[in-house]
């Protein structure tokens, strides 16, 4: 009878051990759900906000790029007519044509044209230029010291270099590079800052030399190109006076003040579209997320549920 009585104790000690055994797996089990799951939602959670992020960023901005001033050794007897191109590349620094076009008065013919050039402010950082139709490379130097030392049209002239370029036509052509980014990215969004271009007020000595203003009536025209395929222009300022043509002209220079610089922002198509991708995956993680965290609170419910059960039971 004892030793039945025995060996009974011993299989109830043995379940209640397995009972014990088991309820402390189920413990690990829940507590290893609840952390897996906690620690999803934590890792998918910041994923996606960092994915909104880089999707949404801020909208660039930029420095005032510079400006550049045209002015002739010889005030010639017509007018003149400045053209700016800059190229609408992104990723890079500034890419220019300078184009100065004599336009005598009456039947008169051109046979040698001479221009002075100021650069002004950062467009001049690591500047280099190219003349076309020759082997000659100009180099712009620094304005010395003189009586003039600033105006609101170029400003200091000691930001400034100068250059005088000279060809035997009536066009003077200058290719440009500079260090100097006209085009600021964020994301998708794009803000083109280009220099402003003018002449002077009044005659000036720039480096022992006498300068005169543009003749009256001249006009200048500052354009973009090579704009990327994709770009969709959202807001330019000055207005841009005609829809599709990325041009702004202006007349009689010497006497109306033309823009310090030329503003332009818009959307680049291809980086919109990975833009949306990332923010659908993000939202698709945020999916995740939240479906980990209920994986989680599962967990967490269970492991109090099982206390308080433990709690009455005893």
């Amino acid at each position: 009878m004892a030793t039945d009585l025995h060996g009974l104790r011993k299989s109830i000690d043995a379940i209640a051990s397995d009972q014990a055994s088991d309820a402390a797996l189920e413990h690990k089990r829940r507590l290893g759900i609840a952390w897996l799951g906690g620690t999803l939602a934590c890792v998918l959670t910041i994923t996606s906000i960092v994915l909104v992020t880089v999707s949404l960023p801020a909208s660039p901005t930029s420095a005032a790029p510079g400006r550049i001033g045209v002015v002739m050794p010889e005030a010639p007897d017509g007018t003149v007519q400045v053209h700016a191109s800059f190229s609408g590349a992104v990723d890079s620094g500034a890419q220019f044509e300078l184009i100065a076009s004599v336009f005598p008065a009456g039947d008169s013919v051109v046979d040698r044209t001479s221009v002075g050039i100021f650069f002004c402010g950062p467009i001049r950082n690591g500047l280099e230029l190219t003349q076309a139709n020759t082997s000659d490379i100009p180099t712009p130097v620094p304005v010395e010291p003189g009586a003039l030392e600033a105006d609101s049209r170029l400003g200091p002239r000691s930001e400034c270099d100068f250059v005088t370029v000279s060809s035997y036509n009536w066009q003077v052509i200058l290719y440009g590079n500079s260090d100097h980014a006209l085009a600021m990215t964020a994301g998708e969004k794009v803000l083109y800052a280009l220099p402003g271009v003018t002449t002077t007020f009044r005659d000036e000595i720039v480096n022992g030399a006498l300068m005169h203003p543009l003749p009256q009536d001249s006009t200048v025209q500052v354009a973009m190109s090579q704009v990327p395929s994709d770009l969709t222009v959202s807001a330019a300022a000055p207005q841009i006076p005609a829809a599709g043509d990325l041009a702004w002209t202006y007349t009689d220079v010497v006497r109306v003040n033309a823009p310090d610089d030329y503003r332009l922002s818009g959307v680049l198509g291809d980086r919109e579209s990975s833009s949306q991708a990332l923010l659908f995956t993000a939202g698709a993680l945020v999916g995740l997320a939240g479906a980990a965290l209920l994986w989680a609170l599962e967990g967490i419910v269970e492991i109090a549920l099982s206390r308080r059960r433990k709690r009455a039971a005893t």
